[in-house]
């Protein structure tokens, strides 16, 4: 129920305008929302809501409506709109080229005694897609007069890039001035900018109720001119029936509709429609970092020409403004405005809004605004105005609210005043929701309900219920077919001195395809009025399951109460629902079929023939291994006749020149068919390989092959380097393009191009190599010169150090170098490591390594003789024992002692920021073991690596 879930203070409380999303009943759609923590939705009658892993969302339609889902980001609360559509023509999964789909839904409800049936048939073959769509409805109760058997909705569709068209029924929305949001039988195109429909408003199908129209024959064409971001889209539109009592009015519409549309920031529109009189609509979005407004208006003269069946003449306005004026502080406003014809009763619905929301923490946030509204009819006229105040909490999983708000109408004694808590929860597959509300002096607004028994019952359950001015617009302006055909009569005025309001939600969702969903509602409202106590009470228990790989299965069970001074009226309802989805339809409902395709010439290589590919004659297509066609002089075959079910098409090879496949020569397709096969001429072919001087293969890098007399042949290297030329035989020169290679790479002296003579029975092999441009530089003051290389005895480069102790070494190899240098008697020294990718090492400081050796201890009055340096390396060798690795020099020093103690020779460099102790070097692997043992039996730990 729409009062029970729709809070008062839901307007202030959060911004007015939020996305919007779009599902069928019984279908989910997935919300990938960053950050949230708690989701939950004021009317799970509509719709459900669970949070499936972090930040993602599952929401799922339970029945028609509309309702608003509430996400908690960051601590925040954020709105969104989530609208529930019949199950009229449900999606299908996308089926594989060629198969057709097959889906069936049967239901049945207690409540109604109707059984419904939907099919859906849905064919696509490349991009074309077409799709059979019937639901049927029969009563089982059907009154004299009355039709047990009606499809309430059946159409054919037809789909391509450029084209759209549709036979039978489709809804269309053009313009709120000329057809809007109707479902019409008949005709529907799209062709490019070129839009026509025509046909007659089709019976309405509303929850359980088919409500039988007259029909209301309309038809119109329109063409957009596309102008930069602005589309421009006249339209011409004629209505041709008014049945009596109805809001339908006869004549032709001239309109012209602008849109301009910039990226996600900017949508505005405005429509103008002329004919007897003139209509107009208009609609704004604007979103920045900081804020969002959203405008709407519409006029629409009683005498306007109109289907009358999904808007009604009137004006509307409505305008939603939220900014975030500061990082915790958010200002939203909310205006709307309603003034329509109704049951011969000119009625005006207002309301506004202003909220501020300060976040005291991520999880704490404080809410206060004032709200408004009026509501005239010529019976009455009501003012309402509103202070609320309120706090709420939210954590990951759990969250809490308590909200007050300060009444004042026009038609009480007193003032009134509305307390409602608030709490959600969720705890992996299980959610729970409980909101309790108490109302005293409120105004209660009810609409009046007419020909249909059991409609308005129908309504409370679909959430349309009716407490303050705004839900009295959302329902007449949601609903405008009940009030055309009469089942809406008007709306009663009242104060209602106590009303209380409760509702609990509770949901288990099972993760897989397989899993059970059950939820359960329960709501209870009380209205204590001063000549009427009115009581109601509603439960739902709901089940879901997919029990094999297509098949779903449904079932819910309702009871409801309702009690009007002291009389009770008891419902029960069942509703029970199977869903099945065929790959393929049965091969006694297929007809025979045709499979064709066409055999093309493929130099590329690329397996798609494209509008320039040279078809190829003569070539032998077999199906099943016993029919057997050849493609005709444009290449084309053609199988005709052939039975549902899978097939085996293949193509040869001609038996000259030598060819091979681009595509698979054997191909299993379903009838209707289209394969195409391609195939290449063998080639002479020169296979090749760009590597860097680390052996890295390298991606991107252009390829030429030419020769005298025939065209050149170019290629890319793919990401391991290699690159394929197919030629015809002949000598050829292979040449790199430099400007293609990545930057940092270089090709050194004449290496850029390879002469080479190629035949076709003998593929040529070419191995091209670049350099990778290193560089090394630093400071080593007071040195000389500056040594580099694998190891300090044996130095591969020295390049001189200027006055200012710079150095610099290029072209340097990847892989780990020391540098060294000469400082009096000092020695200097340093290791680095570069890449195989090209790079350039600034600011290398080489600093001083000279450790003292380890002295016996002696008399405390005499003094260590000072010894000389540590040499980095004390002999040549390949391996050594690495002992340990410091950060404080004085932990290495010590190590150094204690290893040369022991009688072993010992060093330490600098590495990476840490001073590293080694035993060795050894003149082998086995030598370095031996050592690394003695160690270990002597309390050192180590182990053997190169040097």
């Amino acid at each position: 129920m729409r009062s029970l879930f729709a809070a008062a203070c839901l307007l202030w409380t959060l911004p007015a305008w939020g996305e919007s999303l779009t599902v069928r009943v019984q279908e989910s759609a997935t919300i990938e929302l960053a950050g949230a923590t708690a989701a939950y939705t004021t009317n799970p009658v509509v719709a459900d809501v669970s949070i499936v892993s972090p930040g993602v969302l599952s929401v799922i339609g339970n029945s028609s409506g509309k309702t608003q889902l509430v996400v908690v980001i960051g601590g925040r609360p954020q709105l969104f709109v989530i609208t529930v559509a019949a199950p009229i023509a449900p999606l299908l999964a996308r089926p594989e080229p060629g198969a057709p789909q097959v889906r069936y839904e049967g239901r049945y409800s207690s409540a109604s005694t109707r059984t419904q049936n939907t099919i859906d048939v849905v064919s696509t073959n490349e991009s074309r897609r077409s799709q059979v769509h019937i639901l049927h409805i029969h009563d089982l109760r059907a009154e004299a007069g009355q039709p047990r058997d009606v499809l309430a909705s059946i159409f054919y569709r037809y789909t391509t890039p450029g084209l759209d068209l549709t036979l039978l029924d489709a809804i269309v929305d053009v313009s709120p001035v000329t057809v809007r949001n109707a479902q019409l039988r008949g005709l529907h195109l799209r062709n490019g900018a070129l839009e026509v429909h025509g046909g007659y408003a089709s019976p309405t199908l509303y929850d359980s109720f088919f409500l039988p129209t007259e029909r209301r024959w309309a038809g119109g064409v329109g063409y957009d001119i596309e102008s930069g971001q602005t589309r421009w889209t006249p339209s011409v539109y004629g209505f041709f029936s008014a049945p009596d009592g109805t809001y339908a009015r006869r004549g032709v519409v001239a309109a012209i509709a602008a849109e301009h549309v910039r990226g996600d920031e900017l949508l505005a529109r405005i429509d103008v429609g002329m004919s007897r009189s003139i209509a107009a609509a208009g609609e704004l979005r604007y979103r920045s970092p900081r804020g969002q407004v959203r405008a709407l208006f519409s006029f629409k003269p009683d005498d306007f020409p109109t289907l009358g069946l999904s808007e009604i003449a009137g004006t509307h306005g409505e305008l939603d403004a939220a900014h975030h004026t500061a990082r915790r502080l958010t200002l939203s406003s909310h205006g709307s405005f309603d003034r329509i014809e109704l049951s011969g009763q000119t009625q005006s619905f207002s309301a506004g809004s202003v909220g501020l929301q300060y976040a005291l923490s991520s999880r704490v946030t404080l809410n206060a605004g004032v709200d408004a509204s009026e509501v005239r009819t010529q019976q009455a006229h009501i003012r309402t105005a509103g202070l609320p105040l309120g706090v709420s909490y939210e954590a990951a999983g759990f969250g809490a609210s308590a909200s007050y708000r300060l009444l004042h109408n026009s038609e009480a004694s007193r003032r009134g005043d509305a307390l409602r808590l608030n709490a959600h929860t969720s705890r992996g597959r299980f959610s729970a929701n409980a909101w309790a509300e108490r109302q005293r002096q409120a105004p209660t607004l009810d609409l009046i309900f007419g020909a249909a028994p059991g409609l308005e019952l129908a309504l409370l359950r679909l959430g349309i219920s009716v407490h303050d001015p705004e839900d009295v617009a959302h329902a007449l302006r949601d609903n405008p077919a009940l009030i055309d055909l009469g089942y809406i009569t008007g709306v009663n005025l009242d104060l209602t001195p106590r009303r209380l309001q409760a509702g609990v939600s509770l949901a288990w969702m099972e993760r897989g395809s397989r899993g059970n969903h059950l939820r359960f509602l329960a709501l209870y409202g009380r209205d204590d009025g001063i000549r009427t106590t009115r009581e109601n009470l509603l439960s739902s228990l709901t089940w879901s399951r997919r029990v094999l790989a297509a098949t779903d299965l449904y079932a819910s069970v309702s009871w409801w109460r309702t009690t009007l001074n002291a009389l009770p009226a008891d419902g029960l309802a069942v509703d029970v629902g199977v869903k099945q989805q065929f790959s393929g339809m049965p091969a006694f409902l297929q007809r025979n079929g045709t499979i064709e395709g066409v055999v093309f010439l493929d130099p590329r290589m690329s397996g798609v023939r494209d509008a320039e590919a040279m078809t190829l004659a003569g070539i032998v297509v077999t199906l099943d291994g016993n029919r057997v066609t050849r493609t005709d002089s444009h290449g084309n075959y053609k199988f005709a006749d052939v039975s549902p079910g899978p097939h085996r098409v293949a193509a040869q090879l001609p038996p000259s020149p030598r060819a091979f496949f681009t595509t698979p020569s054997q191909i299993e397709a379903r009838v209707p068919a289209h394969v195409d096969f391609g195939l290449v001429w063998a080639a002479a072919r020169i296979d090749g390989r760009l590597l860097s001087d680390s052996g890295q293969g390298l991606a991107g890098v252009i390829f030429t092959a030419t020769a005298a007399g025939v065209p050149p042949s170019t290629t890319t290297s793919d990401s391991n380097g290699n690159f394929v030329l197919a030629v015809s035989p002949g000598p050829y020169r292979v040449s790199l393009a430099a400007a293609s290679l990545p930057a940092g790479y270089s090709t050194p002296g004449e290496t850029g191009e390879r002469e080479i003579v190629v035949q076709s029975s003998e593929p040529q092999s070419l191995t091209f190599e670049v350099q990778a441009m290193r560089s090394v530089s630093g400071r080593a003051a007071g040195a000389s010169e500056v040594r580099i290389g694998a190891d300090a005895a044996t130095p591969e480069r020295t390049v001189p150090v200027d006055a200012a102790g710079n150095f610099v070494f290029r072209s340097m190899p990847a892989g780990t170098l020391i540098l060294t240098a000469r400082q009096g008697s000092r020695t200097l020294s340093t290791s680095v490591t570069l890449p195989d990718e090209p790079m350039i090492l600034r600011d290398v400081m080489l600093t001083e390594l000279a450790i003292a050796e380890s002295q016996p201890p002696t008399a405390r009055s005499k003094r260590p003789a000072p010894t000389a340096a540590v040499p980095v390396f004390a002999s040549a060798g390949a391996y050594v024992v690495q002992a340990g690795a410091f950060r404080d020099k004085r932990n290495a020093t010590s190590l150094l002692g204690g290893l040369r103690k022991a009688g072993e020779q010992a060093f330490a460099l600098a590495q990476n920021g840490l001073m590293v102790v080694f035993a060795g070097p050894f003149s082998s692997r086995r030598a370095a073991v031996v050592a690394s043992k003695r160690l270990e039996r002597a309390g050192f730990e180590g182990f053997v690596t190169r040097r």
